[in-house]
């Protein structure tokens, strides 16, 4: 079985509804930074076709030399993102 060849670009994204201003942070790599990706999660492709993908903005956070250092900064981010929505009150 031949080895998939490595991408060139490895980020840290974060797309964001311009509707509701909710957010979905991933990762990604590719060798074209063109290639239209927002994301794969199911709530995100659902929202996405609710509000139109013209409604949805992707931002690179931060570029990394391979997939492992990609993931380990995911996983830092998510708990980050976690513990601070967690600190914040709950709407009435």
């Amino acid at each position: 079985m031949p080895r998939r060849e490595k991408k060139k670009f490895h980020f840290l994204y974060k797309t964001t509804n311009l509707i509701n201003g909710k957010f979905y942070i991933g990762v990604h790599s590719t060798d074209n930074l063109n290639d239209g990706y927002l994301g794969s999660g199911k709530i995100l492709r659902y929202s996405i076709n609710k509000y139109g993908i013209e409604n949805f903005k992707i931002e690179r956070l931060e570029f990394f030399e391979d997939k492992g250092k990609l993931f380990e900064r995911e996983k830092d981010s998510l708990t980050i993102s976690f513990y601070l929505l967690k600190s914040l009150p709950l709407s009435s």
